[in-house]
């Protein structure tokens, strides 16, 4: 439901807002998942794991996470509001946009306290309520605003004030439902834990963000020419949705795994990791083989009939990155769950450093600019494969 509001969301704004409106709204959606991480500072994956290794104990990890995301949106709304005119040049190609950034910071801290939630859940094997919360933060919301606003601007403040208003409410649900043994040092050991293992996965996480909105940032600064960069935004945006239709399975597995581990049963992670590769490669196949033949009929679905030139055939080449990016997405939570250590961190900085060296390559070779584009598939494609490389050896080693 969530990946179908999720395309139903982009048609919505590609009818409702002019050519610039809708890079204008891609490339907002873009900014906000590229910022995303260092805002989470690892939160994201330590509290389900956490949550899961001490379902039995009333931790604190919940408030502790809600207090520290709350320091850390303050914090960042103070550096981007700060320096305002610098980011919407940055982000948006010009000044003039500065009036977007609030918005966007307010909306940031919104889905910083919603991912606290829907990760304590998770970690919690309430699956129905997580996924409830999920719905309407992710899926019902966006779509929702669009019928108070008339402006990008307008939808996100709009989006941030509901995103909030109902955090608020899960919250106060959560905390009844999984009340906490409240102490000071029970808090102070919580927060150590899960800085201890959440910060060092922070550079993977802007590394992953990095590489995929570094090619519409790129486009933007480049041509100067806002719809062609939207135009890369949205074929990212395509690439994130085929990744969130493996999502549940990444989900479910992280604090799964940590089960098995808790029981001593590797046999049964071996097993789970054989069964994810064989159906998330066969599944991307059928998936952008369909596309590749229904390209132009899949976009009028997913925008309506006004499709911008140039659109399909940029959509096409990036979404062979897709391949490696399912295999990444299925398999981090292996990764994560087994290991202490940031493995996928360190593999997602060094796939962004060979992204880095292939865009100086293009650049100093003066090569055509669908080698920008050609140098992002290559790199995710290879994220994909040391991940997979990584999980193999880890498995055979337990």
């Amino acid at each position: 439901m969530i990946l179908f509001l999720g395309f139903l969301v982009y048609r919505m704004a590609n009818n409702s807002f002019s050519e610039v409106g809708f890079s204008e709204y891609t490339l907002s959606r873009r900014t906000i998942s590229f910022i995303q991480p260092v805002l989470m500072m690892g939160l994201g994956v330590a509290i389900p794991r956490f949550s899961s290794l001490h379902v039995e104990n009333n931790r604190t990890y919940f408030p502790s996470g809600l207090v520290l995301i709350t320091i850390f949106t303050l914090l960042l709304m103070a550096v981007l509001n700060g320096g305002g005119a610098f980011f919407a040049a940055l982000f948006f190609g010009d000044e003039s946009y500065v009036s977007l950034i609030f918005p966007l910071s307010l909306l940031l801290g919104g889905y910083g306290v919603h991912a606290i939630i829907y990760g304590f859940l998770r970690g919690n094997h309430n699956v129905y309520f997580a996924n409830f919360v999920q719905l309407i933060n992710v899926g019902i919301i966006p779509v929702a605003v669009f019928f108070l606003a008339d402006s990008v601007a307008e939808l996100i403040y709009w989006n941030s004030i509901l995103l909030l208003a109902t955090c608020a409410i899960a919250s106060v649900f959560v905390l009844k439902k999984y009340p906490p043994a409240w102490t000071f040092a029970r808090f102070k050991t919580d927060t150590y834990l899960m800085l201890h293992y959440g910060l060092p996965r922070v550079p993977g996480d802007f590394a992953l963000l990095a590489l995929l909105t570094l090619p519409t940032y790129l486009s933007l600064q480049l041509n100067d020419d806002i719809i062609a960069a939207g135009q890369i935004a949205y074929s990212i945006t395509l690439l994130n949705m085929a990744g969130a239709a493996f999502g549940p399975i990444s989900l479910v597995l992280l604090p799964e795994i940590a089960s098995f581990m808790a029981q001593g049963r590797m046999d049964l992670v071996k097993k789970r990791f054989k069964a994810v590769v064989v159906i998330s490669l066969g599944l991307t196949a059928l998936g952008y083989l369909v596309f590749y033949l229904f390209t132009d009929t899949i976009l009028q679905i997913l925008l309506g009939d006004k499709i911008t030139q140039g659109l399909p055939e940029i959509c096409l080449l990036m979404l062979l990155s897709v391949f490696g990016y399912s295999l990444f997405i299925v398999l981090r939570s292996f990764l994560d769950a087994i290991k202490v250590l940031a493995v996928n961190s360190i593999n997602l900085v060094i796939v962004l450093g060979i992204y880095v060296l292939l865009l100086f390559l293009t650049y100093y070779f003066q090569l055509d600019e669908i080698y920008y584009l050609i140098s992002f598939v290559v790199s995710v494609t290879i994220l994909g494969i040391l991940t997979l490389i990584k999980t193999y050896f880890t498995l055979k080693k337990s």
